[in-house]
């Protein structure tokens, strides 16, 4: 099958060319202007952008966390994903009590075959550090999982990884090609704070239990043993001013990347005061300051956006004796909002809007989840996955999930609607509907565990 996308404003390598893109099979054949090659389908794309499928780089689906079940599986977190231009999801898998990691792998993997409506791949959590375990993270890396998450907080959850066991993670995963994620705040400092000063029954409290300085104090250690050992880190979901600042100053003597999420350039602590605020709760928790942050945001302080998706239903998210905010479900949506909230950072420019989500929420991500072989850019031989994105849509409220999920961004509308989006060659997507939700064509990217 070959498709012929005439007229478009093409995302090529940094710049934005007028003409056609063509599409042969499940890949990109080439552009230019006025392609008069024969195709089985033509689509007139004047007046979008042609850009490459998104990536959501941070995404968490189709699990369970604390006490409650997400509330997206892969299935309906896919959907809301390829209905707004994401075609590939990065989710995370975590090695649970009594099981190694593979059988954790294993079990993500039953979940999500058959039915996802965009491409997914998965970055590994391991909780257990004996030699089998490290032989298992071995032939895992040697699969294509070169993504390991570690946090340094989340001691009661057992996923605490304190500096000797991350320095020896780094010592022996790095040299096999492995990026590390990080979720950044210091423990001891969290643990100092006295709860008893606190009104716990107020939502605003969860912003006192986790200040910002934790994240500032990790983000510095970390930077600096990733920069002893030589590996790559990526900082995930940073919150705080002076952590971004820190990352973008270390950035030109390692290989350091980061991101930061849609809730943290749009939202701020004033959200926890709502009756409501609860439904805000997330971690790192909602800052203040946002537009000097938003200020660092523009200026390319941040390598990527990703969401950090974690929507719980209803439910659940209100689920609380009413007393200790501390037993609230922790975390947000927002999966549905990435490339929207995205372009509001730079919509009085949207040639740059455009140019930075192709390098923001493609290009980036696909380097550093290791696919960009086949992902993040409109070359000849990649994977045609491929975003018609019209910006002069009917104004609509931000989706940040299709379940029952309190929706994060109240009141946020958005002009983006996607003509046509494409899976590897497949429409999936036309005039902002999904084509064929019966049938996903979404592959699992990653081999078998």
């Amino acid at each position: 099958m070959r498709t012929l996308i005439q007229n478009g404003r093409i995302a090529l390598g940094g710049r934005l060319e007028d003409g056609d893109l063509l599409l042969e099979g499940s890949h990109i054949a080439g552009s230019g202007l006025g392609l008069s090659a024969s195709a089985d389908r033509v689509l007139d794309a004047r007046g979008c952008y042609v850009l490459p499928g998104f990536i959501d780089f941070h995404t968490h689906v189709g699990d369970r966390i604390g006490r409650f079940e997400l509330a997206d599986d892969y299935e309906s977190g896919t959907r809301v994903a390829a209905m707004n231009g994401i075609t590939t999801l990065c989710t995370f898998v975590t090695q649970g009590p009594d099981e190694s990691l593979r059988k954790a792998l294993q079990r993500a993997r039953r979940r999500a075959e058959g039915q996802c409506h965009a491409d997914v791949a998965w970055h590994l959590t391991p909780t257990t550090f004996d030699e089998a375990d490290w032989v298992d993270l071995g032939l895992l890396a040697a699969a294509g999982y070169r993504t390991l998450k570690f946090y340094t907080t989340y001691r009661g959850a057992g996923l605490f990884v304190d500096q000797a066991r991350l320095d020896e993670g780094f010592r022996r995963m790095g040299p096999l090609g492995t990026r590390f994620l990080v979720h950044c705040e210091d423990d001891d400092l969290l643990a100092a704070v006295d709860p008893g000063s606190l009104d716990l029954a107020k939502a605003s409290a969860h912003a006192r239990l986790r200040p910002g300085d934790a994240e500032i104090r990790s983000v510095e250690a970390l930077v600096s043993l990733a920069a002893r050992r030589g590996v790559p880190l990526h900082v995930v979901h940073v919150s705080t001013v002076e952590a971004a600042r820190h990352i973008q100053a270390s950035r030109g003597s390692q290989d350091l990347t980061s991101e930061t999420c849609p809730q943290y350039l749009w939202l701020d602590e004033t959200w926890l005061d709502r009756p409501d605020g609860h439904r805000w709760i997330c971690s790192p928790p909602l800052r203040g300051d946002r537009e000097t942050f938003r200020t660092l945001a523009r200026a390319g302080a941040f390598d990527m956006l990703a969401t950090d998706h974690c929507a719980f239903c209803r439910a659940d998210k209100d689920d609380w004796d009413g007393r200790d905010i501390r037993g609230v479900a922790n975390g947000l949506g927002g999966l549905g909002g990435l490339p929207h909230l995205a372009w509001k950072l730079w919509e009085a420019d949207p040639d740059r809007a455009a140019l930075e989500l192709a390098l923001r929420l493609s290009e980036q991500p696909a380097q550093r989840l290791g696919q960009g072989h086949r992902k993040g850019a409109l070359r000849p031989g990649l994977d045609a996955d491929v975003v018609l994105l019209d910006p002069h849509g009917p104004s609509r409220p931000i989706q940040s999930s299709l379940t029952d999920a309190p929706e994060p961004y109240p009141g946020f509308t958005s002009p983006l609607s996607f003509r046509a989006v494409f899976l590897r060659g497949v429409p999936v997507v036309e005039q902002d509907r999904l084509l064929d939700p019966g049938h996903p064509p979404g592959e699992l990217l990653q081999g078998p565990a």
